[in-house]
């Protein structure tokens, strides 16, 4: 008895998911090889926190590579993608061989690991509004599942702050201390995300189309006429 497989849709998704399994495969290695040198001490401060998060990135990427995306929304989301997976892989090197590296090394390489962060956050923005309802990418709430136009303009701003913020953030990353630019990067998450939501309410209120909650969840959605 043979059990149907799902077809792959994405080969760069499902290519990133196998990347993480090596990934994941080498965390867990270095984490064997921490434990029998150091003892219990061994891993650093947030090393667990990486393998989950690896375990989390390897899960998601074979569910992402047969999900429904957008075709003009496939590259940037897979390009945002790989650096995220470049910055797991940065940061699971560093805890390594953190042993080898000199303070110097270690600042340079907190840097690359910053910039690679706001890199990732731009290419999301840039995908962001080609997000198409009932598919596994967006910002779903409420008003953007009861209403295509609310879903369309929230996108389009969640992207375009995202994309503008990530290219700000990547810049000032090389310039401002690394503390500053993580808090940096997520204040400017919120706030794509809560100009997102409200931009979502105002229109869906306003807009003539919208379903009050009669249409069945998971139907499609009209496109917009505004």
């Amino acid at each position: 008895m043979t059990t149907a497989t799902s077809p792959v849709a994405h080969p760069g998704l499902d290519f990133l998911g196998k990347a993480a399994l090596v990934l994941l495969t080498f965390q867990a290695g270095g984490l064997a090889h921490m434990m029998v040198v150091r003892g219990l001490d061994g891993p650093p401060k947030g090393y667990l926190f990486l393998v989950m998060f690896a375990a989390l990135f390897s899960g998601t990427q074979r569910r992402l590579a047969r999900s429904q995306v957008a075709r003009g929304a496939v590259g940037w989301f897979t390009a945002s993608r790989a650096a995220v997976f470049v910055v797991l892989a940065i940061a699971s090197a560093l805890a390594v061989f953190d042993g080898l590296a000199t303070p110097p090394a270690r600042d340079l390489t907190i840097t690359a690991i910053v910039a690679a962060m706001w890199a990732a956050l731009a290419l999301k923005g840039a995908a962001a509004g080609r997000f198409k309802p009932g598919g596994y990418l967006g910002l779903r709430v409420y008003w953007t599942t009861h209403s295509r136009l609310a879903w369309d303009r929230a996108h389009r701003v969640l992207g375009r702050v995202l994309f503008w913020g990530g290219l700000v953030g990547l810049a000032a990353s090389f310039v401002v201390p690394w503390p500053v630019s993580f808090a940096l990067f997520f204040a400017t998450v919120a706030l794509a995300v809560s100009l997102a939501l409200l931009e979502s309410w105002r229109t869906w209120r306003d807009d003539p189309d919208r379903n009050g909650g009669g249409r069945p969840p998971g139907s499609v959605l009209r496109p917009a006429t505004k």
